[in-house]
Order: structure tokens, then C-alpha cells, then sequence
């Protein structure tokens, strides 16, 4: 997997690929951010779950008309890994290991001293500092058979996948571009999606935090508009997540010391707008959207917030 932050010049074909719908992003200049096109496909329910792809053909047969559509025939691409199966450790490691040779030596640990909820991982690993004597890293791992599922799918319709990217760091990647975040912040990432919540938490433009959070149900908000505060109704649990993973950052990961004090919402779910409200009265923390005008299309017209994940995949040319 390549989850650096910053990436080549060379021109990708960009696909985010999600249990609800798949979206693609071709950049053309970075200042102002122009893309050269973007497209977007909905999927039928089950096609994916969570992050799982379940009717492998139905899948493909659709990846053969985006490709059509969007002109992106043998292409390489990058591509999403979904955030269900994305585990984000912070860990001390002995002070003499080269940066160079993490890898190996992760490699051999992991199983024995390193657990990780499932075998057969792909990793990577981010050097963040001295702490204790030791040096202190950020391992990111996935299951390889659910990485592995999205390449082979991707290399049975002539696509050419070269790297796999998580959506917390395409995300602040865009933000980054933006000047949303800062490196010295502790910026919390909401990426409410229609079935999921995507809880990241940046510090020195790392993601130090992630946790994804299942949306279940199909009750929408909309359907409960005669009631009062209707949206508690469906996601009072998930703002209560909310607010025990800011208290869990500053109190069990940082001993009180710093607290997240940037929130930034985005996503495709269809209540965004009231989502925004909300956490704005319950967390004494400032709550941002993404905002809807900073991309723009080949005509002019502003790209739609639910392609900010596409678009910050799309940046790893221009950062």
C-alpha cells in the first residue's frame, strides 16, 4: 500500500469506490483546482457491504460502463482501501532501527509482539518521533485479501491499479490544499457517508486516530421531519461516539494535556447540512464543512462535495 501524503506527478485515473456508489476524478490544474472531469455511478444495495465486495460481476459489469463513460480504458489508477478493514496503531519501537528497515522488522513482529485483528496484513508505517527512548510510529494496516479484491476486480476490467490510499489522508490532503488544517492543530476528520462515519485525528499532517463507526438502518431524517430535533433519532449513538472519542484523545492518549480543537464534517450522507447544526451545538470544538465552491469543473461549475475524497486522491499529483 502507498499511503504517503504526498505523491508523483505522474497523471492517475482516480476511483473512490464505496457501498453506495462509485466516483472518479480526473484533475486538470491544481490553482485554481480545475478537474479536467468527474463522474459518479450509484450502486444497487448489496453490491458492497461494508467495504466488502459481495456480487463480484454485478461489480465488474459496472466498472466496465464507467469506464466507458468516463474515458478511462486501461488507465492506471488508484483507488480507495474502504475503511472498514483500515487499522491505524500508534506504537514504540526499539531507538537503534533504521527507518529503512521498520518494515522488516514489523514484518517479524507482527503476530507475536504486534497483534492485529486479522492475518496476512498489508502495511505500512509512518516515523513520528523519539518518545521514551524509543521511537515512537504510526502503523497502518489492512487485510490483504480485501485490498487484493479491489486490485483483482480493477485488473479484470484492463484498469491498472499502482496504489491503494485511505480516505482520512486523501481527505486531508484536500484540506490541506484548502489551508483548513494545520500541522501544529489536533484536527478531528467527520466523513459521514450514508452508511458509515469515518473518524479520523490529524496532528503534524499525520493521522493519529481512526476509527470507522457502521450507520445502520435506512431511516433518513427527512422521514421524521414533523418531529422536533428528528435527526436524534437516528444518529444520537453516533454523536455520543463522537463525543467519546474527543475525550478518549485528550484524556487516554494525551494524559489531558491537548484536546482536538478543529472539527471538519464533509461526506455524501443527505443530511450533512443538519448534521453540521447539530454538532455544532453539542461539541464545544469549531465544527467546519467542506466547503461546496473550492472545486471547480471543465464548464466552471462547482464539483459537488461528495467528490472531495476523488479530488484529494486526485491531489497525490500536485502535493
Amino acid at each position: 500500500m502507498n499511503f504517503g501524503l504526498f505523491g508523483t506527478n505522474k497523471r492517475i485515473a482516480n476511483l473512490v469506490i464505496t457501498d453506495t456508489a462509485i466516483r472518479y476524478a480526473d484533475l486538470k490544474t491544481e490553482s485554481p483546482l480545475t478537474l479536467h472531469s468527474c463522474g459518479e455511478k450509484l450502486l444497487p444495495q448489496g453490491v458492497i457491504a461494508d467495504g466488502k465486495i459481495i456480487e463480484y460481476d454485478t461489480l465488474a459489469m459496472i466498472l466496465e460502463e464507467c469506464i466507458s463513460d468516463w474515458g478511462i480504458k486501461k488507465q492506471q489508477v488508484r483507488f480507495i482501501a474502504p475503511s472498514t478493514s483500515i487499522i491505524v496503531k500508534r506504537m514504540l519501537v526499539p531507538a537503534d532501527i533504521r527507518e529503512d528497515e521498520l518494515k522488516g522488522y514489523l514484518f517479524m513482529e507482527i503476530g507475536t509482539s504486534i497483534h492485529l485483528p486479522f492475518e496476512d496484513p498489508l502495511f505500512d508505517v509512518v516515523l513520528l518521533g523519539e518518545k521514551e527512548d524509543k521511537q515512537e510510529i504510526l502503523l497502518v494496516a489492512s487485510p490483504e485479501e480485501v485490498i487484493h479484491s479491489y486490485r483483482d476486480i480493477l485488473d479484470e476490467v484492463k484498469l491498472k491499479p499502482v496504489a491503494a490510499d485511505i480516505s482520512p489522508l486523501a481527505l486531508y490532503r484536500y484540506f490541506y490544499h484548502q489551508d483548513m488544517v494545520k500541522s501544529t492543530d489536533h484536527e478531528m476528520l467527520l466523513q459521514f457517508d450514508e452508511k458509515l462515519l469515518t473518524i479520523s485525528i490529524f496532528h503534524n499532517n499525520q493521522p493519529i486516530f481512526l476509527r470507522p463507526i457502521s450507520l445502520q438502518g435506512d431511516l433518513e431524517l427527512s422521514d421524521h421531519a414533523e418531529v422536533e430535533n428528528a435527526s436524534l433519532l437516528f444518529l444520537e449513538d453516533t454523536f455520543k461516539e463522537i463525543e467519546k472519542v474527543i475525550s478518549f484523545y485528550k484524556y487516554s492518549l494525551n494524559k489531558g494535556e491537548v484536546n482536538v480543537n478543529k472539527v471538519i464534517l464533509t461526506g455524501d450522507h443527505p443530511d450533512l447540512t443538519e448534521i453540521e447544526e447539530i454538532l455544532k451545538k453539542r461539541l464545544d470544538v469549531p465544527v467546519h464543512k467542506s466547503p461546496e465552491d473550492y472545486a471547480l469543473d471543465a464548464r466552471g461549475q462547482s464539483v459537488p462535495s461528495q467528490f472531495d475524497l476523488a479530488i484529494g486522491l486526485a491531489l497525490k499529483e500536485v502535493l
